[in-house]
């Protein structure tokens, strides 16, 4: 269905669910501005500093058709965003031993993957983190990998399709560059869904699963998740397109490789996410990395290839007032979807843009941490995750299994519900955690 640009500039109104605890009107304003000048039917911001949300505002519409507007709480997809928590994941397999970064990935996979034409070099974890291991995506095999509103085809198949000799989509001139790994800088979603894959091997659990119970539970991100079939579609922006004046509505869709970007979560959720980093990987009583991962993550790993370049997360140049910095963090883009995350470690402040279009966050994002700059962090919001009686369940140590109500059975976490714990180690552990 259609929608005219006319009909949506004067009704990109305000909505929050959240209080925004430094409203500024220049601001909203000029976010408007954008918004318009990159077709965004809506838009979620969010700034956090020295662990608290300082501020929170969203506009316009998720859902155009039904009039359903933008909250703090609506999730978009974030695309290539999501390749933060897939090396997230990565990391905390390696604080608990089960892998380290410079293992050849042969090493976990349960089929063998060379390169086409330097086999003997290997391709190692770090470099699939870095995009430096000779993996190139292929979109014409990789546009079979989509599904609506999620891919039909597993996790596993879809690496076995693209990287085994016998796979469907198999091509040595079209799924590698012909550089030896660990020689150039190529951009590579397939390498992420790789990466994502071998956690998957590596930890016996479904990827899914793995980052639900190692990191959006102990986060206390209760609207973040992989697929669709997780999430409550009403809350869920749908994605649009712009074109001869319309707004265009596209189906939600998703796609087999889903660790490389099909991550879909909420500025308040991804609040968390940036206060835990800031905090060395820490929020409230939940750690979910040591602070020396975190630092390894944003230190440039290939300055001679790219020197931009961490552990998933890059180096981006945001402007403010009177100068620049360079942020670490990570964009998203997808058919109707804008996505950024930066944060500096030195001001203590990260800021994150969601929008359901195909223009860019950029310039939004540098007037919000030129604004960061200014706030003073004593008025904020302090995220609700909160935990009683719970031992911080530590990722790097074991790995969960299943969750039982008392009574035994099967379910999944519930705030403000006492449950039971199982572990891989055969250990069990009540848990309640209570949330205001």
């Amino acid at each position: 269905m259609k929608y005219f640009l006319s009909c949506i500039s004067f009704l990109i109104v305000l909505h929050s669910h959240s209080q925004n605890p430094n409203p500024s009107s220049i601001l909203d304003e000029y976010i408007q501005e954008e918004m318009e000048e990159e077709y965004f039917p809506g838009t979620a911001t969010v700034i956090v500093k020295n662990g608290e949300i300082v501020w929170i505002q969203s506009y316009g519409f998720a859902d155009i058709e039904n009039n359903i507007p933008v909250s703090d709480s609506t999730q978009f997809l974030l695309a290539s965003m999501s390749k933060l928590f897939t090396g997230t994941a990565t990391m905390q397999l390696r604080e608990n031993g089960t892998l380290e970064l410079d293992d050849d990935i042969n090493e976990h996979l349960p089929w063998p993957l060379q390169h086409p034409v330097n086999s003997t070099t290997p391709m190692t974890i770090q470099q699939l983190m870095t995009h430096t291991s000779s993996i190139k995506d292929n979109w014409g095999a990789m546009g079979d990998y989509y599904g609506y509103p999620d891919p039909t085809m597993s996790l596993e198949e879809c690496m076995q399709d693209y990287f085994t000799l016998t796979g469907g989509n198999y091509n040595a001139n079209q799924n590698f560059i012909t550089a030896a790994p660990g020689t150039t800088y190529s951009y590579s979603n397939m390498a992420t869904a790789l990466n994502g894959y071998i956690t998957e091997i590596a930890s016996a659990t479904p990827f899914d699963d793995f980052c639900d119970a190692n990191i959006f539970d102990p986060l206390c991100m209760e609207k973040t998740a992989w697929h669709m079939a997780d999430l409550d579609s009403n809350e869920v922006a749908r994605p649009y397109s712009y074109s001869n004046g319309n707004f265009i509505a596209n189906p939600h869709y998703g796609f087999a490789d889903y660790p490389d970007g099909q991550l879909r979560s909420s500025v308040l959720d991804l609040a968390n996410f940036m206060i835990a980093f800031l905090n060395g990987g820490t929020l409230g009583d939940n750690t979910i990395l040591n602070p020396s991962s975190v630092n390894e993550m944003w230190t440039e790993q290939v300055p001679s290839i790219q020197n931009s370049q961490g552990l998933n997360w890059y180096k981006e140049l945001l402007y403010y007032s009177g100068g620049e910095a360079y942020l670490w963090g990570h964009n998203g883009g997808e058919m109707g979807v804008s996505t950024d995350m930066y944060i500096d470690p030195v001001s203590n402040i990260g800021v994150c843009v969601l929008s359901n279009g195909s223009g860019t966050n950029l310039y939004i994002c540098d007037a919000l941490y030129d604004y960061a700059l200014s706030l003073n962090a004593n008025n904020g919001i302090v995220p609700a995750c909160s935990s009683a009686g719970l031992t911080n369940l530590n990722p790097l140590q074991k790995n969960l299994l299943q969750i039982l109500d008392m009574l035994g059975r099967e379910t999944t976490f519930k705030p403000n519900t006492p449950l039971i714990y199982v572990y891989d180690d055969g250990s069990i552990e009540k848990v309640f955690r209570v949330e205001y």
